[in-house]
């Protein structure tokens, strides 16, 4: 700037075109929608599912490793076994999968991406040492204190990956999105509930009936708290809802989700009728967590399984709405 110069609006914001001002960015539109496609839909749900059965096995064998090892340590591998798949999927979802390295030459504490990063790559360590040393353990070379000192440096790294992905999510400027303060501890609280249900489905299955009763009771606490922090997010995202669903839909929405989410997984599991019925409740809860992570509708799923396009399916139904936790505007 010349020394003789002056500023046109030396102590005020310059004006808009339509005569209004303006002091930010923070009332105006998004002019680009983020590429959020089914990745980072299946990212999310299995970066959940692989912390929350490893939280859920570790927590439990540590308290009672008389009841829990047998199941704890097939646990172990099958959440290796989700993660490695998780990593691909983050990886590839980069568009130049060979940027992944990038993340791990700075570390920026405040950063959710950053330490997420981190959280996924040192979880893997012991994640990976619990589950070989759990395979090696049934071929005969047991160490069980190596195994047991994994399990226990896994724990804080691994519900920072549960944790940072909610955190992420509602740190962004997207619509919706950038509103859901609450995501983070929801996401967190179903990760640990997800977990509770496949180890609880692992231990039915392998007939280790005194870890699937205490399981049982577990799962049933967790599904109930998980009532607390989803009722926090949808209470964020009631300016969203407002905008794209009258009051009367809110209260349907609401409904629904709360049925669908709490209400048929909960009651599966009291009914107490085995495995078919163990299975089911987590599969419910399973495909609620989807929706509400990616903003796809609970309609949207249903259909999907009936194998209808989402005309179809609302045909077949008294109020044509589309819903999801999420908030987001369905097309």
């Amino acid at each position: 700037m010349h020394g003789n110069s002056t500023p046109r609006y030396p102590f005020t914001e310059p004006p808009l075109p339509g005569g209004g001002r303006e002091s930010g960015y923070a009332n105006m539109p998004v002019t680009k929608a983020p590429e959020w496609h089914g990745m980072i839909a299946w990212d999310a749900l299995l970066n959940g599912m692989a912390t929350g059965l490893f939280m859920a096995a570790a927590v439990s064998e540590l308290a009672a490793p008389a009841v829990f090892t047998p199941v704890a340590k097939v646990a172990y591998p099958v959440a290796l076994l989700l993660l490695l798949v998780d990593l691909v999927l983050l990886v590839f979802d980069l568009g130049d999968p060979l940027r992944f390295h990038h993340m791990l030459r700075v570390f920026k504490p405040r950063s959710p991406m950053s330490v997420g990063t981190w959280c996924l790559t040192i979880f893997s360590l012991p994640l990976t040492a619990a589950a070989a040393l759990s395979l090696l353990a049934e071929m005969g070379m047991d160490l069980e204190w190596a195994r047991i000192l994994a399990v226990v440096v896994g724990l804080l790294p691994g519900f920072g990956s549960a944790a940072y992905k909610g955190v992420l999510l509602s740190t962004n400027a997207q619509p919706g999105w950038k509103d859901a303060r609450w995501m983070g501890g929801y996401l967190t609280n179903s990760a640990l509930l997800m977990g509770c249900g496949e180890l609880l489905v692992l231990s039915a299955l392998m007939g280790q009936a005194q870890a699937t009763a205490i399981l049982r009771t577990a799962f049933i606490v967790l599904l109930v708290l998980n009532v607390i922090p989803l009722g926090l997010l949808f209470a964020n995202l009631q300016p969203t809802h407002a905008r794209l669903y009258t009051r009367e839909q809110q209260w349907r929405v609401g409904v629904l989700i709360f049925a669908a989410g709490t209400l048929i997984p909960l009651g599966l599991t009291l009914l107490n009728g085995g495995l078919l019925l163990i299975f089911g409740s987590v599969i419910f809860f399973l495909l609620e967590k989807l929706g509400a992570v990616v903003g796809v509708s609970n309609l949207h799923i249903y259909a999907a399984m009936r194998g209808q396009t989402l005309e179809d399916f609302q045909k077949t139904r008294n109020a044509q709405i589309v819903y999801s936790v999420a908030g987001v505007d369905q097309k």
